[in-house]
């Protein structure tokens, strides 16, 4: 008997290499292989019960909206802040699920307004967002209902800030050009523009290790823009999506455009709300002019720290807007002009006839920085002869500054702004 045992081994081998020869074996083994990739390698299946229902989301939004009913909110409340984490750490992936696979727009709305929430002061929630989620909530931006998509671009705005994979994640899934198209679109609602242009805003800024991410640029001896302090370094260039930007000229005019719609005047009523006081959610303001013009500066503000960007934004009409906008009434407005005019020029151009009357006559100083170093604001008090001074293009301060009389030869009736 233990004879036969090498034999009947041998006869055993023999035959399993003779089965893997034959074409039926070798056909099951191919369709064992496929299967077994198919099952590796398949995308990812949202089951449809995963997804949150329009009446889910209502109620999670009010669980963390409360009684804040602010068009622009700049900053989560108390009562927000309290619940984010409790209520978002379970629904944010099922909200931007939601907003990925759902086949209802509103419902992907809802679920941005929800996400939206759950991420304002939260950098935590904030760095949820994954490569998925930037390619869904940009092609939203796209949406032909024009409250879906400025929905869309108010969370792309809130998650871009200060944070590197947002920041750069939602550029690289080309948000900066479905924006810029939303801008443009002369059918775009008025909400869809202020969110859209917000949106841009804080994809062309820098963020930085300090301050809660924010870069504070100041002027290096009247020629340049600096980050100060030295050790508050970038974590997020915006430089590349600012380039991008500025090679559209159609949206950089439309944004000056916009930009001279404000500053908002008169007095704040409901007929005539102050975007950063009293303008609400629920439809009234969404086709309201007032709503655009800090926006759009934002935009200009931070396409201005690209040195070539300083000629094509600091013309003087532009400038002009700029200046009316960083003495609005309306501090959000007033915010934005004032971080524009920082970004453009060493020092404030603005010359009021009246400084208690922004809307009155207005002077605006050139470009200007004689061979000593001095801007048109040195000039405040500058004599006749001093005014002949010139900067290493010929140019003389008489030429260029308001205090020196500009380019007009009647006597100076303007004063400094805030002096």
């Amino acid at each position: 008997m233990p004879q036969l045992l090498p034999k009947l081994h041998r006869s055993s081998t023999q035959f399993a290499l003779r089965a893997l020869h034959s074409p039926k074996i070798k056909y099951l083994l191919l369709c064992f292989v496929v299967v077994v990739i198919v099952l590796l390698f398949r995308p990812r299946v949202i089951v449809v019960d995963d997804l949150l229902r329009t009446s889910e989301l209502e109620n999670l939004i009010q669980e963390l909206r409360g009684d804040d009913l602010r068009l622009v909110r700049w900053s989560a409340t108390k009562y927000t802040k309290k619940r984010q984490n409790g209520i978002c750490d379970e629904s944010l992936p099922q909200a931007l699920r939601t907003i990925a696979s759902s086949s209802s727009t509103f419902d992907q709305e809802l679920a941005c307004v929800f996400a939206t929430f759950c991420i304002t002061d939260n950098p935590e929630q904030r760095a949820r967002l994954g490569d998925d989620d930037y390619v869904a909530i940009v092609k939203l931006v796209y949406s032909t209902d024009s409250h879906a998509s400025a929905m869309a671009s108010h969370l792309i705005y809130i998650a871009s800030f200060s944070n590197q994979s947002n920041h750069q994640g939602f550029f690289q899934a080309g948000a900066t050009l479905k924006l810029a198209n939303v801008v443009k679109d002369k059918d775009s609602s008025k909400l869809a523009i202020m969110w859209a242009a917000a949106a841009l805003q804080n994809l062309a800024a820098s963020y930085c290790s300090k301050f809660k991410g924010r870069c504070i640029w100041d002027w290096e001896g009247n020629t340049d823009l600096s980050i100060k302090p030295k050790d508050n370094v970038v974590i997020s260039d915006g430089s590349s999506i600012r380039k991008d930007l500025l090679n559209d000229s159609d949206l950089v005019n439309t944004l000056k455009k916009l930009a001279c719609q404000g500053p908002v005047r008169g007095d704040m009523t409901d007929e005539n709300p102050y975007v950063g006081k009293n303008a609400i959610i629920g439809g009234a303001y969404d086709e309201s002019p007032n709503i655009v013009s800090w926006a759009a500066t934002g935009v200009l503000k931070n396409l201005a720290l690209e040195p070539t960007a300083r000629i094509l934004i600091g013309d003087g009409e532009t400038l002009k807007c700029i200046c009316r906008l960083a003495h609005s009434p309306d501090w959000l407005e007033e915010n934005k002009g004032k971080g524009a005019l920082h970004y453009l020029r060493p020092s404030d151009p603005c010359w009021f006839q009246d400084d208690d009357y922004e809307n009155g006559e207005l002077c605006v100083d050139d470009l200007f920085l004689d061979q000593k170093g001095y801007t048109c604001t040195d000039y405040g008090s500058a004599t006749d002869q001093e005014c002949w001074i010139t900067n290493k293009y010929g140019v003389s301060a008489r030429e260029a500054c308001c205090a020196c009389q500009g380019r007009s030869e009647e006597p100076n009736i303007f004063g400094k702004s805030g002096q």
